[in-house]
C-alpha cells in the first residue's frame, strides 16, 4: 500500500477515535456528578460505586484530573462510612494528583476535608496543618465556597481548642464572604456557630444558629443531634430523648456511623441522668466499638468517661478507674503540648499580622492628614489608660491565682495521707474508691484551675466530691446537706475556685470529728442585694473546745489557711466594704455552744471572658 494511503487510514482512525474518547470523558465526569449525588443523599456505598467506575474510566484515559477527582470522592465516601485511616490514604493520594495536574482549586477543596477527617479523629495537630495550606490556596479569593469552608474548619479547631475568641472571629471572617443562604457553606458556617454558642453555654443562641443551619436541609441529622445535646445541657432529658432516638434509628437504617455514634453517647449520658444503668452502658458500650476501630480518637474518649461514669453510678469502682486511666490518656494523646504550642505561636503571628497592617495604614494616615495625627495620638492615650486598666486587673487574677495555688499542696497531702492510710489497714476497697473520687476531684481542680471565676453549681459539684471523700475516710461520721433560698439559681451565680472547701474542711477536722455522735454539716445559700450570702454551720465542739485540740502547728496552718481565704475572697470582692467572713458560734436557749457558723459574703459578678 502506497504511504500516502497509510496515512489517510491513520488520519481517519484517529478521527474516529476522537468522539470515543469524548464521549468516555463525558461519562466519566457523569458518574463523579452521580456519586456527588449519593453522598449527598448520604448513600455512602452507592457513591463508592459511582466513583470507582469513574476512577477505572480516568484510567483507561490516562486523564490525572479526572483520576484525582475520583479519589476525592471515593475518600469522602469512605469517610462517610466511618473508616477513618482509609479516607485519610484515599484523600492524601488525590491531593498529591491534583498538585501534579496544578489543579489549585481542587487541591485546596481536597486538603480542607483531609482536615476535616483528621479533626473527626481528634488528630488536631495534621487538621490543623492541612486546613492552613488549603487557607494559603485560597487567598486569591478566586474559590469563595471552598475559602468559606476552610475558615469554618479552622474555626472549629479553635473551638475544640477552647479558644472560643479566636474561632468566633474565624466565623466572623466566613460570614464577611457572604454565603448564600441555605447553600452548604451557609449551613455548615451556622452549624459550626451553633456549636460554639452551645459550648459557650448561650443555649439560645445555639438554637439560633442551628436554626439557620437548616434552611435548604430541614431534615439534616447532625443538626438534629446538636440540637438534642443543647437540651442535655439543659437537663430536658424527654426532649433531648426524642432528637437523639430519631437520628438514631434513621441512621441504623443507612449504616450512618458518625452519626451513631455521636447520638449513643447521648443516648447513654440520658439513661445514665434516669439511673437505667443497663441500658446506659449497652449505649456507651456501642459508641465505643464504633468509634475505636475507626481511629475516632474524639468520640473514643468520651465514650471512655460516659463508661466510667456509668461504672461509677453501678458501685463498680474499679472498672470505674479503668476506663477513666483510659480517658485521662487519650485526653493527653489527642492534645500535645507541643501542638499547642504551635498553635499559639500561628495565632501570635497571625495577631503580628493583623497589627503590622493596622500600623502602615496609620502611619499613612499620619503622613497624609494633620487631622488624623491628633485623632490617633488621642487613640494612642485612651488605649495606654486601658491598657494599664487591664494590666491592674490581669494582676489581680495572678495574685488569686497564686493563692489558689498555695492552698491546693495543704489539701493533696491530707488526700495522700488518706490513701496511706486505708493501704497500710490493708483496706483496699476503701482506698481503690477513695483514689477513684481523688483522681475525678484533682482532674476537676486542673480543668478549673485557670480560672478566676466559675459557676456556683461547678463549685458545689467539686465540693461534693470532696465532702463524700471525707464521709468515706471517717466511716460516715457526718451528713452534709445543701440548699438553696427559692429562685436562686446555682448555674447563674460566679465564685472563686475551690473556695468553699477550706471552710468546710475546718468545720469537719475542729468541728465535728471531735464530737460525739453524728455530725451535720449545713451549707446554705441566699442572695441579698447582689451579694451571694453562704452559711457553713456545724454541730460540733465549738472554736474554744477545738482550739484546746489543736497543736502549734496545726493552729499555724488553720490560721494560715483562713488569712488566704480571707485575702481571696478580698480580693474577688474588690470594693466591697463588708466583711467577707464572719466566725460565730451556735448556741441553744441556755446560752450553751452547740456549734459553729461561718458566713461568707461573696459579690457576685459576671463569668470571665
Amino acid at each position: 500500500m502506497p504511504r500516502s494511503a497509510w496515512l489517510l487510514l491513520i488520519c481517519c482512525a484517529c478521527c474516529l477515535s476522537l468522539p470515543a474518547r469524548s464521549q468516555t470523558v463525558e461519562q466519566c465526569r457523569r458518574a463523579i456528578g452521580e456519586g456527588n449525588n449519593f453522598l449527598w443523599k448520604f448513600l455512602p456505598l452507592d457513591a463508592w460505586a459511582s466513583y470507582h467506575e469513574a476512577m477505572d474510566m480516568a484510567l483507561a484515559l490516562d486523564d490525572e484530573y479526572l483520576f484525582a477527582q475520583a479519589l476525592l470522592g471515593i475518600g469522602q465516601a469512605v469517610w462517610y462510612n466511618g473508616k477513618f485511616y482509609a479516607a485519610v490514604d484515599t484523600v492524601k493520594l488525590s491531593v498529591k494528583h491534583f498538585r501534579r495536574v496544578g489543579a489549585r482549586g481542587d487541591e485546596g477543596s481536597a486538603l480542607r476535608i483531609l482536615s476535616n477527617i483528621y479533626d473527626d479523629q481528634g488528630d488536631y495537630e495534621n487538621a490543623f496543618k492541612t486546613v492552613s495550606e488549603a487557607l494559603k490556596l485560597f487567598e486569591d479569593g478566586k474559590n469563595n465556597m471552598n475559602h468559606i469552608l476552610s475558615l469554618v474548619q479552622m474555626g472549629s479547631l479553635y473551638r475544640n481548642m477552647g479558644d472560643f475568641e479566636t474561632a468566633m472571629a474565624y466565623y466572623r471572617r466566613a460570614e464577611s464572604l457572604k454565603p448564600y443562604k441555605g447553600e452548604y457553606p451557609y449551613r455548615e458556617l451556622y452549624h459550626r456557630i451553633g456549636e460554639l454558642y452551645a459550648a459557650m453555654g448561650k443555649i439560645d443562641e445555639a438554637r439560633a444558629a442551628y436554626g439557620r443551619s437548616r434552611i435548604g436541609n430541614k431534615g439534616s441529622k447532625v443538626v438534629r443531634m446538636r440540637l438534642g445535646d443543647t437540651y442535655l445541657q439543659e437537663k430536658k432529658y424527654d426532649i433531648a430523648f426524642r432528637y437523639y432516638d430519631s437520628v438514631y434509628r434513621e441512621s441504623t437504617l443507612l449504616t450512618d456511623i458518625n452519626i451513631i455514634i455521636g447520638s449513643t453517647l447521648g443516648l447513654g449520658k440520658i439513661y445514665l441522668a434516669r439511673k437505667d444503668l443497663p441500658h446506659a452502658l449497652e449505649m456507651a458500650q456501642t459508641s465505643l466499638d464504633h468509634s475505636s476501630p475507626r481511629g475516632a480518637r474524639q468520640s473514643k474518649r468520651a465514650a471512655l468517661k460516659l463508661l466510667s461514669e456509668i461504672y461509677e453510678a453501678g458501685g463498680n469502682d474499679r472498672q470505674a478507674l479503668e476506663y477513666y486511666k483510659q480517658y485521662e490518656a487519650l485526653t493527653d494523646s489527642v492534645v500535645s503540648e507541643t501542638f499547642k504550642r504551635k498553635l499559639f505561636s500561628f495565632r501570635q503571628e497571625a495577631e503580628a499580622g493583623r497589627l503590622k497592617a493596622q500600623r502602615n495604614i496609620l502611619v499613612a494616615c499620619i503622613a497624609g492628614v494633620l487631622i488624623a495625627c491628633i485623632f490617633v495620638f488621642s487613640i494612642i492615650h485612651l488605649r495606654h489608660k486601658n491598657e494599664k486598666l487591664h494590666l491592674k486587673q490581669r494582676a489581680a487574677e495572678l495574685e488569686m491565682k497564686a493563692l489558689r495555688a498555695q492552698m491546693n499542696p495543704h489539701f493533696i497531702f491530707n488526700c495522700l495521707s488518706s490513701i496511706n492510710h486505708f493501704i497500710l489497714n490493708e483496706e483496699n476497697n476503701r482506698a481503690s474508691q477513695y483514689l477513684t473520687r481523688f483522681s475525678k476531684l484533682i482532674r476537676t481542680v486542673l480543668v478549673n484551675a485557670g480560672k478566676t471565676t466559675i459557676t456556683l453549681e461547678e463549685e458545689l459539684a467539686m465540693l461534693r466530691l470532696y465532702l463524700n471523700m471525707e464521709q468515706l475516710r471517717f466511716r460516715e461520721a457526718f451528713d452534709y446537706t445543701i440548699e438553696f433560698d427559692p429562685g436562686l439559681h446555682p448555674s447563674m451565680i460566679f465564685v472563686p475556685s475551690f473556695i468553699l472547701q477550706p471552710f468546710c474542711e475546718n468545720a469537719i477536722w475542729h468541728g465535728l470529728l471531735h464530737k460525739d455522735g453524728k455530725g451535720k454539716l449545713g451549707i446554705h445559700f441566699s442572695m441579698k442585694n447582689d451579694i451571694l450570702i453562704c452559711k457553713i454551720s456545724d454541730n460540733g465542739i465549738g472554736r474554744e473546745r477545738a482550739a484546746a485540740f489543736r497543736s502549734g502547728a496545726v493552729e499555724k496552718g488553720a490560721s494560715f489557711g483562713n488569712r488566704l481565704s480571707a485575702e481571696r475572697l478580698s480580693l474577688f470582692n474588690g470594693d466591697l466594704t463588708d466583711t467577707s467572713f464572719v466566725t460565730e458560734d451556735i448556741k441553744n436557749e441556755k446560752g450553751e455552744i452547740t456549734g459553729t457558723m461561718v458566713i461568707l459574703k461573696i459579690h457576685n459578678k459576671p463569668a470571665d471572658d
